[in-house]
């Protein structure tokens, strides 16, 4: 009874905190609606998102870099409504924040992790697809790149022109970021495990596929991931709970096994002994 009090109480504290957070994305959201017009292309509007979320962020990371704990809601659960009051992971709470804000117009979305100097996640952008293609975002900066021909780049675009990319990066960019290199997941971050798991994948999806798969954004809405997980267990709690009692009620022994067939058989057999009492 007191697993079952608790999970269900947990349960009610994800659903109320996931609604809190879908509640400041949609605000969010109807402000960026409010600066699209009718001559606004998708390209157009994922800008004018990123627009919006690096003006909510860029003033937010002086107040809180000092390090100070948040309580338990932000060192262990991390919501991205966090990134989005605090700005405390740079670089990744825009990514997160910027591609929660996307989500919203169901636009497939990833999280790349850039590599410079070397470094894996040395910076965090975000690509987001606009139709027939993916395009690269730099939240933190406020950056995006437009192609020769007016369109916006994608990485691979930038990557095989810096150069001419590069003059398009204002002031105070890290001149680090060059374009190395990104990937979308660290399939080695927990050991033994993800590797294997990403090996069962290139065999499946194939390794093109796999490489593109971005973990963080099944991270975005971390209480509704809670949410259903509480739930699942509940069920399962609630199934075996609800199998033992009527092992315990009707089975005249409760170590016969729990098989249809004794389930009907036992409770006909419970039905008929009550039909027969009431006649009696």
């Amino acid at each position: 009874m007191f697993l079952n009090g608790f999970l269900i109480a947990s349960l009610f504290y994800f659903k109320m905190q996931a609604a809190y957070e879908d509640g400041l994305f949609t605000s969010i959201k109807t402000s960026v609606d409010s600066r699209i017009d009718a001559d606004d292309t998708r390209d157009s509007v994922v800008v004018k998102t990123m627009q919006v979320c690096n003006y909510l962020m860029s003033n937010r990371l002086t107040t809180f870099e000092n390090g100070a704990s948040l309580g338990a809601t932000a060192d262990f659960f991390h919501p991205t409504s966090v990134d989005l009051m605090t700005t405390r992971g740079a670089c990744g709470s825009y990514s997160q924040v910027l591609a929660r804000m996307l989500a919203s117009y169901h636009y497939p979305i990833r999280i790349a992790q850039m590599r410079a100097g070397g470094i894996w996640a040395a910076h965090n952008l975000v690509e987001v697809n606009t139709g027939n293609r993916w395009v690269v975002l730099d939240p933190t900066y406020n950056v995006c790149f437009v192609t020769p021909d007016h369109r916006l780049a994608s990485f691979a675009d930038v990557h095989a022109n810096w150069p001419w990319y590069s003059r398009q990066v204002p002031r105070g960019y890290d001149p680090q970021y060059r374009y190395e290199d990104v990937r979308y997941s660290n399939w080695n971050k927990i050991p033994l495990l993800l590797p294997v798991v990403k090996r069962i994948l290139n065999l499946t999806i194939g390794r093109e596929k796999a490489d593109k798969i971005s973990m963080r954004t099944w991270f975005l809405q971390i209480y509704t991931l809670y949410c259903y997980l509480t739930l699942l267990v509940v069920i399962s709690i609630s199934l075996f709970t609800l199998r033992k009692l009527i092992q315990i009620k009707v089975f005249p022994d409760p170590n016969i096994p729990f098989t249809r067939h004794n389930l009907i058989k036992y409770i006909g057999l419970q039905i008929v002994g009550k039909r027969t009492g009431i006649m009696h």
